[in-house]
Order: structure tokens, then sequence, then C-alpha cells
């Protein structure tokens, strides 16, 4: 995956509120799973991509998330 802007993550998540969606990306930043980079653009212009670090934790919840997206279909 490559660097996505703000808005393709919202709509990526679709059901997650905004206040959300504006406060986890910079814990994420501030974690080190994330960077961010700022364009100075009118309107301006964020984009986040994961760094080495948040590659490797999503690679590891990665089974994760298939065991429980085949647990949702057998419900």
């Amino acid at each position: 995956m490559g660097p996505a802007r703000y808005d393709e993550i919202e709509e990526r998540f679709g059901e997650v509120s905004s206040l959300t969606l504006s406060t986890r990306p910079d814990d994420l930043v501030e974690a080190g799973f994330l960077a961010r980079e700022q364009y100075a653009e009118i309107p301006p212009c964020v984009e986040y991509e994961l760094t080495e670090e948040g590659e490797e934790l999503r690679n590891r919840l990665d089974p994760l998330l298939e065991w429980i997206e085949v647990q949702d279909n057998c419900i």
C-alpha cells in the first residue's frame, strides 16, 4: 500500500466517526506506525503512509483480521 489521503482513509472506513478519523492517525504517527506528510497547498493536503513498524504490525494482524472475517461469515 502506498500513501493515502484523509478522504481516502475516510472512504475506506466508512462508518468511523470524524472525531476518530481525525485523532487516531495522529496517535499512530506518534507511536511510529504511520508517517505523515503535509503539503503546502490550498486546500491543505496531508498523506499518511505505514512506516516499517506499521507494515510489521499489519502483517501480524492480517491473520487475525482474516479469521474474524471468516467468523462473521459463519454467523
